[in-house]
């Protein structure tokens, strides 16, 4: 006599599930590059850096010894008497440390002279003989600038008018830095919300 046998069957929970190929891929993320921060701009041009328009900002480097005796200065000191006034009490009057700035709004009298903002960047301590090295005149001019740039900036937001921004070669006549020394480091100067960025270098020659 013959049996029959049963042959056992799965259960579901027996029953292994092959992997879904639906489960979204992970996607390489790609590192964003950072945005390049914005620095000074500069602009050559060849005249004269006084004929400029109304409350334009002439910059120049100088001493914090009062004393705009030779070279540019003594030109800004002969037609800008006032602000000259202005300079050699500021540095008479409390111990001026270089790398800082003086923002001289237009201040002339005579009706003739032109209303030009002066900025005074104190680059060496002294002149002459006994002026401060060229690495330390390039060491102070990169604060020197930032600090006019954000009295400039202060002066803006209370209303007053500073149309363009000129600066001579710096640096380069009487302090004896090579020019292509200062524009580096005048290329290099980020720029801050507010700020001025474009600055013309103007020359004779």
């Amino acid at each position: 006599m013959s049996t029959d046998t049963q042959q056992p069957t799965s259960t579901s929970s027996e029953m292994k599930t092959a992997p879904s190929n639906d489960a979204p891929a992970e996607q390489a993320s790609t590192p964003k590059t950072p945005a390049k921060p914005k620095t000074l701009t500069l602009t050559t041009h060849i005249g004269d850096i006084f004929a400029a328009p109304p409350n334009t900002l002439l910059i120049h480097a100088c001493n914090t010894q009062g004393s705009w005796g030779a070279g540019i200065a003594a030109a800004f000191r002969e037609r800008y008497p006032e602000a000259y006034k202005v300079y050699r009490a500021h540095c008479l009057s409390r111990n001026v440390r270089t790398g800082t700035a003086l923002l001289i709004p237009p201040c002339e009298t005579n009706p003739k002279a032109p209303q030009h903002w002066i900025g005074c960047l104190f680059t060496s301590a002294r002149f002459g003989r006994a002026k401060d090295s060229p690495a330390q005149i390039l060491a102070n001019t990169g604060p020197a600038i930032r600090e006019l740039l954000d009295e400039v900036k202060g002066e803006e937001e209370g209303g007053n008018q500073v149309t363009e921004v000129r600066m001579c070669k710096i640096n380069s006549a009487r302090f004896g830095v090579p020019w292509p020394r200062t524009v580096s480091v005048l290329e290099g100067i980020g720029i801050q919300d507010g700020w001025k960025s474009d600055v013309e270098i103007w020359s004779i020659d």
